[in-house]
């Protein structure tokens, strides 16, 4: 299982930006949805979409340090399609707006 975990978390990492499901994972690494997704939550100690999240949000706060990117397109670029719900997810994981993490620069 951990081979398959491995992959997986890989897999995801490379592909968070794009429209990205469980069944997309399960069938790169030739498992259930059921089976892959117990995986993560062993491995990963959170869900899927907790995951592919939290990937997301890393991009985005790559991207926030550099003041070339609108926030909008930041929320695109990383997979979000909407600015409303990037900025719920990313608030909901750091702790602050996407603006305001950018206008920290202890966070820099």
């Amino acid at each position: 299982g951990h081979f398959v975990a491995r992959a997986a978390l890989k897999y995801i990492e490379e592909h968070c930006t794009e429209r990205l499901s469980l069944a997309d994972v399960a069938d790169h690494v030739y498992v259930s949805q059921w089976h892959l997704s117990k995986l993560i939550n062993r491995h990963a100690r959170q869900s899927f979409f907790d995951l592919l999240n939290s990937y997301r949000i890393q991009r985005a706060q790559a991207m926030l340090a550099d003041p070339m990117y609108k926030i909008s397109e930041i929320a695109y670029a990383v997979g979000y399609a909407d600015v409303a719900h990037f900025s719920r997810i990313f608030k909901k994981m750091t702790g602050s707006t996407p603006m305001a993490f950018r206008n920290d620069p202890g966070h820099a």
